[in-house]
């Protein structure tokens, strides 16, 4: 197999860019026309009589407040809601929920002490630098999706807490595409969240078409073929066998809220194997999805990712992946940029891809292909489930999945605002506010698990 041989330059003449020189993906995806919504927007004067999803999933780090759009969302879109956080609840979230007495909400808790055979399927897989983040949003998404599987859902939306301008006719339209797509996404065109790099090169003029994020995905978990592993861009990792089979949609666009990405250099250490990773294995299908338009045979399962566990492959991308950051400081120095941090991070990632080699890459590439023969062996063998109270439905699963002792079920039904006592929130916020010690401080201005 020679696909290491057609890194190119340029695309000119019917040769392939190279893999960080590709500025849209947009190959990879489906744009099909997507179904006028039902719902009267603005003003939402018709009523919605059934759910436009099954569950809105959103993983988080955040204070209950950052919860606040996703519950009105659930709320006007007649959907359950599950919040998942890390090891308790934030203060002041039921105070959050009293103010939309009709949504639906469960909240868990997932252990970071505790693991789970399949929650955890990916945590040996060989990466030089495991970025606890990453590891939080995918344990968080991994069981959003288990228990979809056993509830027998097939329509689901993982949204993340920042995730703004998605109202329920837009909801609606987008999910209606899963009848005919197992991954739709929404996508943030204004400010995508994309890594430190790209954050920087955008600054060059020269950023990337976005892709799809978890942080606004729809997907049907029994379709769904993949997992979220704990590597930056777990996502892409997660849709990837969908993308190169052409089955993931664009169903509409989202806003993000802006944040700044330079804070720290540890973020650019953390995503820089994930960057690079995804950069290659999307290349790789970028490139034969190109030479399959033409008439080749495309490459069957097991044989698709042969050149990825060539550490020739790897070799080159690491060279281009040096030239790219070397090409960003130069055209940042031109463009006389005063501010530092930018030059700060991208030193930080060059030292940390001088401390990756191919075999970093091979080894995790086969790891991750063993891995999913794994989690889909393990995915035929679940339980499922028919419950058609959603609440009850999500203790059942996470009973049937084995995972009681890592998941903690928190359901918090329609109520009001709880009263104040001695000066304090009383009930539920009240005590995970004495026990969790929130510091707000900490719990946020960052983008999702940075």
């Amino acid at each position: 197999m020679k696909a290491s041989a057609d890194l190119r330059d340029r695309e000119s003449d019917g040769e392939l860019p190279k893999p960080f020189d590709i500025q849209s993906y947009e190959g990879l995806l489906q744009f099909p026309r997507i179904p006028e919504s039902t719902i009267d927007t603005p003003s939402g004067d018709r009523a919605i009589t059934e759910p436009l999803v099954d569950a809105i999933v959103v993983p988080t780090i955040r204070s209950g407040g950052d919860l606040l759009s996703a519950v009105k969302l659930a709320a006007r879109a007649r959907c359950h809601l599950i919040a998942v956080y890390t090891n308790r609840p934030p203060a002041g979230l039921a105070a959050i929920l009293g103010r939309f007495p009709s949504a639906k909400v469960t909240v868990l808790t997932v252990s970071r002490q505790a693991s789970h055979r399949l929650l955890d399927l990916g945590t040996s897989l060989p990466q030089g630098r495991q970025s606890r983040a990453a590891l939080d949003i995918s344990r968080k998404r991994n069981l959003g999706a288990l228990v979809g599987r056993v509830c027998g859902w097939t329509r689901m939306l993982f949204l993340d807490d920042d995730i703004r301008k998605l109202d329920a006719a837009k909801l609606c339209s987008a999910a209606a595409l899963l009848d005919h797509y197992p991954v739709v996404g929404l996508q943030v065109r204004k400010f995508p969240d994309a890594s430190v790099v790209g954050h920087a090169r955008r600054l060059t003029g020269r950023g990337q078409e976005p892709l799809v994020s978890g942080g606004s995905l729809l997907v049907n978990p029994q379709l769904l073929n993949g997992y979220f592993a704990p590597v930056y861009h777990e996502d892409w990792l997660c849709v990837i066998d969908h993308l190169r089979e052409g089955e993931v949609a664009i169903g509409g666009s989202v806003g993000q809220r802006p944040y700044l990405p330079f804070t720290t250099v540890e973020r650019a250490k953390r995503e820089e194997f994930g960057d690079i990773l995804l950069a290659g294995l999307l290349w790789l299908v970028h490139s034969r999805v190109r030479k399959n338009a033409d008439g080749a045979r495309p490459a069957a399962g097991s044989d698709y990712w042969q050149e990825a566990i060539n550490p020739g492959f790897w070799k080159q991308v690491l060279q281009q992946r040096a030239d790219l950051i070397q090409d960003i400081i130069a055209r940042l120095t031109d463009m006389n940029l005063a501010d530092p941090l930018p030059f700060s991070s991208l030193t930080a990632a060059a030292q940390q891809l001088r401390e990756l080699e191919p075999a970093d890459f091979t080894r995790f590439t086969e790891a991750w292909l063993a891995s999913i023969a794994e989690w889909r062996g393990q995915l035929s063998l679940l339980p499922r489930i028919d419950v058609p109270d959603k609440a009850r439905a999500i203790e059942k699963a996470i009973a049937k999945l084995g995972l009681a002792e890592v998941v903690r079920t928190h359901e918090l039904r329609s109520q009001s605002v709880p009263p104040k006592q001695n000066g304090r929130i009383g009930g539920f916020a009240a005590h995970w506010g004495r026990r969790g010690g929130a510091d707000r401080s900490r719990l946020f201005r960052m983008p999702s698990w940075f």
